[in-house]
């Protein structure tokens, strides 16, 4: 039969026990270590001190037997005291009198009368760096500690160091599970309070994490009675080229059936993948038409009002002409002509007003946009050298070629160069230029204040004495439906100057 563990034996093994660490924590471990080593030790006290970073300095996190009677604030600094100058010196030591010792010789130490020894030993880390120290002593009485106590200690040491290592790194490890939890937690709250559904998408396009309003979407289920296939593959779209191009993108959906419409934006991650939201623009849109209808029956109004006062003034001319001749048959030659020429001024508003209310229909092709400039303002030449005002064109060959419908251009070409030659003075400046992506004309004329400027493209406003108001009307629908952008800058004094892009500036 084998024999019986030796009780002391068993004793030493205990402290070697690392249960307690793992099944209450550190400092249950730490408590446990300490009365067993002072029962194996058969010392009379002990205490086990922590370095903190917070302070620099050792704290006291376990003790037991008459070192009961430290505060529990009492710290440990290296280089002060016994333990502080053992701490520095990194080894275990024995300190039987400290007035003997010589690390002990400038530090005006004195011994303990109730003490009869200690045994102080540094626990040091891999890189020798001090994470604690651990004090045990006899009082007097008892037998001071010898060697083989020394060398014990020392190997227990090192294995409190890496009990202690395991355990900081387990609750370092707590910390950030709990942080980062939280923090989980917070971003789920935050998402599912967003109306719309929020779906984080992996690089390979799978859905890794969703909002609640996104598992109750049905688009995203495809359990619906609704036609929602229009979102779905907005969806898709946004997500593959968000993830495809790295970028911001968007996307629109519109069921004509249900007149619901929806906006799908794609942002990219920068640890991959994307984060796609979806948002029912449905109500928004509605408002916007409705604003649109609103904003389109007041100018249906002021049109009809500046349509009548256009058409009074050549029917106020006819019919005085008219009743003229019925009076003085003889100047019947020079009155008919001039009820021709009202006519004629009232055909042409009705053109100008037919072609500002025709629906817009453009007939796009790649385009030479510098050359189409420089033409049109061959064409204006004659009239700028009339009115005495200078024509300046920067339109450099070579330029990509745009696609837009190239009578249409012209049109909005030829209107500016007309509305800045008109606001111009003799011996003025116009400046037509011309640049990859849009064009502008600029002069040094009367300018304009800024409710003129707010004005500018209403219908049948205008600042000419003898215009219709629909010229400038006529250039902004044509560059809308470009899908352009147009800015004008002007200042009473000082000129105007139009500047046309061919693709509105992203905000």
């Amino acid at each position: 039969m084998a024999a019986a563990p030796n009780p002391a034996e068993h004793g030493l093994w205990d402290l070697f026990d690392l249960t307690t660490l793992f099944s209450r924590g550190l400092q249950d471990y730490l408590n446990e270590t300490l009365r067993r080593s002072t029962a194996w030790f058969r010392a009379t006290g002990g205490s086990i001190f922590l370095f903190d970073e917070r302070t620099g300095e050792h704290t006291l996190r376990a003790v037991t037997g008459h070192q009961n009677t430290l505060p529990k604030n009492a710290t440990i600094k290296t280089g002060h005291g016994i333990a502080g100058l053992v701490l520095q010196t990194g080894e275990a030591r024995i300190i039987d009198d400290p007035m003997h010792d010589p690390l002990f010789a400038n530090a005006d130490i004195n011994r303990a009368d109730s003490l009869q020894s200690a045994m102080v030993v540094p626990l040091m880390d891999s890189n020798r760096s001090a994470i604690g120290v651990m004090n045990l002593s006899r009082q007097a009485g008892e037998p001071p500690f010898r060697m083989p106590d020394l060398a014990l200690a020392h190997t227990l040491g090192a294995q409190v160091v890496l009990a202690v290592t395991n355990a900081q790194m387990v609750e370092d490890m707590r910390g950030k599970t709990h942080a980062l939890a939280a923090m989980n937690e917070k971003l789920t709250a935050v998402l599912d309070s967003v109306a719309g559904a929020v779906v984080v998408v992996g690089e390979d396009g799978t859905i890794v994490n969703h909002n609640q309003a996104a598992a109750q979407d049905s688009f995203l289920t495809g359990g619906s009675e609704a036609d929602l296939s229009e979102v779905q593959t907005a969806l898709r779209r946004a997500t593959k080229e968000t993830l495809g191009t790295r970028l911001r993108t968007n996307q629109h959906a519109h069921d004509r059936s249900a007149d619901r419409t929806w906006l799908v934006e794609g942002v990219p991650l920068s640890s991959g993948g994307a984060v796609v939201t979806v948002k029912e623009t449905t109500q928004i849109e509605r408002q916007n038409r409705e604003v649109a209808r609103v904003k389109r029956l007041a100018e249906i109004g002021q049109m009809t009002a500046a349509i009548a006062h256009e058409i009074r003034n050549p029917l106020t001319g006819i019919r005085s002409a008219a009743a003229m001749i019925g009076q003085n048959p003889d100047m019947s030659a020079e009155l008919v002509a001039m009820i021709e020429e009202e006519v004629l001024r009232l055909n042409a508003l009705c053109e100008d007003f037919l072609e500002f209310a025709r629906p817009m229909q453009l007939d796009k092709q790649p385009t030479d946009v510098a050359d189409l400039c420089r033409k049109a303002a061959q064409l204006a030449g004659e009239d700028f050298q009339q009115f005495g005002v200078q024509l300046h064109v920067v339109a450099p060959r070579g330029l990509p070629m745009i696609d837009v419908d190239p009578r249409r251009i012209r049109q909005v070409v030829v209107n500016l160069l007309r509305n800045a030659m008109q606001a111009s003075h003799k011996g003025g400046e116009v400046r037509l230029s011309v640049w990859e992506t849009g064009l502008a004309v600029e002069d040094d004329g009367v300018g304009m204040s800024e409710e003129q400027v707010s004005k500018l493209f209403s219908p049948f406003f205008t600042t000419k004495a003898d215009g219709t108001g629909l010229g400038l009307s006529t250039v902004h629908k044509i560059v809308d439906a470009h899908g352009g952008f147009l800015r004008v800058t002007s200042q009473p004094g000082k000129g105007s100057r139009f500047e046309l892009t061919w693709e509105a500036p992203k905000e």
